[in-house]
C-alpha cells in the first residue's frame, strides 16, 4: 500500500552557535493511508516537534515530509484545509456556544459555492460522528476537558482534512473519557480513511493503535504494533522501557529495541489528489467575522461596562474643568487694549486673564484629545493579542488575513465614532464651546481612530494582552509631554516626534475649529507652538490610521505565513 505520510532523513535544529540544540535527528518512516499512529516517549525527546514538523507548521532543517506525495509546506499553502493540526488545548472564543463555534467554522472552512443543503448535511454528520449533539446550546467555558477535546476535533473535521496531527488531546482526560477518544480516533482512521497521528504520554490504550513509535532524544527507537515493541523490548509494558531508557540516559548509553530500523523505505509516494476544497474567498470571509464580532462584542459585559464608563465619564471631566473658567473666556474682549486711560492696573488684569484664559481652552482642547486617545488604546490595544491562539489557529485553516484586520479595524472605527461623537456633543451642548459641531466631530473622531489603530497594531505585533496593554498606555503618556502643546519642546526634538505624535494634531485641529472665535485668538497669543491647518491635520491622522492598519495586516500575516 502507497505511503501516505513519507518521512525521509527528517531533522529539525534550532539556535545557532552554543545555544544550537537538535530536536530531532535522522527520523524515517512511512504509514499507509487510513492508520490510528501514536508517538510516545518521555517528556523532551522531541514528540511534540515531531508531530508539528508532520502538520507542516515546524520548519525542517533537513529532510522532507511528503503527505499524500506532496511536499508538506505546498499541501499547507494550498489545500491548508487538507491538513487538520490540534494542538494539546483548544482555542476557542468561551463565550461562543458549541452551535455557534461549529457553523462560524463551516462559513470559514467550507466554501460558498457549496450548496446550503450540503453544508447543514455535513455539519450534522460531524456533530453526529463526534457525538456532541447534547452540547449545542452550552456555552465553551462551561464544558468539561472530555467535551472541549470533542468540540475541537469537530472543528477540524468540519473541512474534512485527509490528515489529523494531534498534540496530547487525551492529556488530563479521566480513565473512561481517554478510552473513549481513542476508541473514536481509530473510527476515524478506519472508517473514514483518515491518517491519524496522536502524541500521548498516555500507555494504557495503545493497543487501539495501528503502529506506535517510540522516541528517544530526537530519535527515533523504534516503530511497530504495540504488541511488537513489547516482543522487542522482551518486556510486558511499555512503562519498563520507558525506565531502561531514562536509565541508559543516565550512564550515556543507548538502547537498541530489537526492531529492524534500518529497512529501506517504501518507493517514494507520486503525489495524489486530495478529496478537500480550498476555504472561501476573502469577502466570504469577512462577512463571517464581522457577524462573528457582533455576537462576541455584545456578549463581552466587562468590556462594554468599561466602554460606558470611559463615554460617560470622560466627557463629565471635561465639563467639571470647563465650569470655571469658561465664563472668564466668554467675557473677553477679542484683543487686549491699551491706552491712556487704562490704568496699568486694568492692563495687568486683563493680561493675566487673558493668559489664564489660554491656558483654559488650549488645556481644554488637549483634555479632550487624550481623553480620547485613552479610549483608543482601550479600543484596540487588546483586540489581536487577546485572541491570539484562535487567530493562529484559523489563519492555519485559510482565513484571510485582510478579513481579520479588516474586521479589527471596523470594530475600532465603530466605538471611535460613538466616542468621539458623544465626547463632540457633550462639550458643546454642557460646556458651551463655539466652533462647527462637524469639524470638531471629524478631527476627534479621526484622532481616536488613529490611536486605535495604532494601539491595533501593537495588539497584532504582542504575545500577550498585557504587554499590548503595557505598551498602550506608554504610547498615550508620551502623548502629551511630546505635542508640544503643553511643555515647550526643543526644536530638533519638535520636528522628529511631531509627525508621530496624534495628539498634537488633534489639538492643532480643534483649535483650528475654534478660529473664528475669541478663544483661538488668545491661544496664539499667548503659545510658541506652532499650530497646523485643519486639513493638514486630518491628513497625517488618517495616515496614522492607513498605516497602523497596514502595520496590523502584516504582522498578522507574518503569522499566517508562519502557520503554513
Amino acid at each position: 500500500m502507497e505511503a501516505a505520510i513519507f518521512v525521509e532523513k527528517l531533522s529539525v535544529v534550532i539556535g545557532r552557535g552554543k545555544e544550537e540544540k537538535t530536536l530531532l535527528r535522522d527520523i524515517s518512516f512511512a504509514i499507509p493511508e487510513g492508520s490510528f499512529l501514536s508517538i510516545i516517549g518521555a517528556s523532551g525527546c522531541g514528540k511534540s516537534t515531531l508531530v508539528r514538523a508532520l502538520a507542516g507548521i515546524q520548519p525542517a532543517t533537513a529532510g522532507r515530509v511528503l503527505l499524500a506525495g506532496h511536499r508538506v509546506e505546498t499541501l499547507r499553502h494550498q489545500l491548508p484545509l487538507a491538513v487538520g493540526y490540534l494542538p494539546q488545548f483548544g482555542a476557542f472564543h468561551a463565550d461562543l456556544t458549541v452551535a455557534e463555534i461549529l457553523d462560524f467554522a463551516l462559513a470559514l472552512r467550507l466554501p460558498s459555492s457549496v450548496p446550503p443543503a450540503t453544508r447543514q448535511q455535513w455539519l450534522h454528520h460531524v456533530i453526529d460522528l463526534a457525538g456532541i449533539r447534547p452540547l449545542l446550546s452550552q456555552k465553551y467555558r462551561t464544558l468539561s476537558g472530555g467535551q472541549m477535546r470533542r468540540i475541537a476535533l469537530a472543528e477540524e473535521l468540519i473541512g474534512d482534512p485527509a490528515f489529523l496531527f494531534l498534540d496530547e488531546v487525551t492529556s488530563g482526560l479521566d480513565a473512561y473519557s481517554e478510552h473513549e477518544l481513542m476508541v473514536w480516533l481509530k473510527e476515524l482512521a478506519h472508517g473514514l480513511k483518515k491518517t491519524v497521528v496522536l502524541v500521548t504520554h498516555a500507555v494504557s490504550n495503545l493497543r487501539l493503535c495501528d503502529s506506535v513509535i517510540f522516541l528517544h532524544e530526537g530519535q527515533l527507537c523504534a516503530q511497530g504494533t504495540y504488541d511488537e515493541i513489547l516482543e522487542a523490548f522482551e518486556t510486558t509494558s511499555i512503562e519498563s522501557i520507558f525506565g531502561r531508557y531514562q536509565k541508559a540516559s543516565s550512564l550515556g548509553k543507548f538502547i537498541s529495541s530489537g526492531l529492524d530500523l534500518s529497512s529501506e523505505l517504501p518507493p517514494v509516494p507520486e503525489p495524489r489528489a486530495l478529496n478537500t476544497a480550498p476555504p472561501p474567498g476573502t469577502i466570504s470571509q469577512l462577512g463571517t467575522m464581522i457577524r462573528r464580532q457582533g455576537i462576541l462584542l455584545g456578549r463581552d459585559r466587562a468590556q462594554l461596562w468599561l466602554h460606558l464608563a470611559l463615554l460617560v465619564t470622560f466627557p463629565l471631566l471635561v465639563a467639571i474643568f470647563a465650569t470655571k473658567g469658561l465664563p472668564t473666556v466668554r467675557s473677553l474682549s477679542l484683543s487686549i487694549e491699551t491706552n491712556i486711560v487704562q490704568t496699568l492696573e486694568e492692563q495687568l488684569d486683563n493680561l493675566r486673564q487673558s493668559f489664564s484664559a489660554a491656558s483654559l481652552v488650549s488645556g481644554l482642547a488637549m483634555f479632550q484629545v487624550i481623553l480620547l486617545t485613552l479610549m483608543g488604546a482601550n479600543n484596540g490595544a487588546r483586540e489581536i493579542a487577546k485572541e491570539r491562539d484562535v487567530l493562529e489557529k484559523e489563519l492555519r485553516a485559510g482565513l484571510s488575513p485582510w478579513a481579520y484586520v479588516t474586521t479589527k479595524g471596523l470594530l475600532v472605527c465603530l466605538l471611535s465614532l460613538a466616542q468621539a461623537f458623544w465626547m463632540t456633543w457633550f462639550v458643546k451642548t454642557v460646556c458651551g464651546f463655539p466652533g462647527h459641531f462637524s469639524s470638531q466631530f471629524a478631527i476627534l473622531f479621526i484622532t481616536t481612530l488613529a490611536m486605535s489603530m495604532t494601539c491595533l497594531a501593537i495588539s497584532s505585533g504582542s504575545k500577550s494582552p498585557e504587554r499590548a496593554s503595557l505598551l498602550a498606555i506608554y504610547l498615550v503618556g508620551l502623548q502629551l509631554p511630546l505635542s508640544g502643546a503643553v511643555l515647550a519642546l526643543p526644536e530638533m526634538v519638535s520636528t522628529f516626534c511631531r509627525p508621530f505624535i496624534a495628539a498634537y494634531w488633534g489639538w492643532s485641529g480643534y483649535l483650528k475649529t475654534l478660529s473664528a472665535y475669541r478663544h483661538y485668538d488668545i491661544v496664539r497669543q499667548s503659545t510658541d507652538t506652532y499650530i497646523a491647518d485643519f486639513n493638514p491635520c486630518l491628513i497625517v491622522l488618517g495616515l496614522h490610521a492607513i498605516l497602523a492598519g497596514g502595520i496590523a495586516w502584516i504582522f498578522v500575516s507574518r503569522t499566517f505565513f508562519r502557520s503554513k
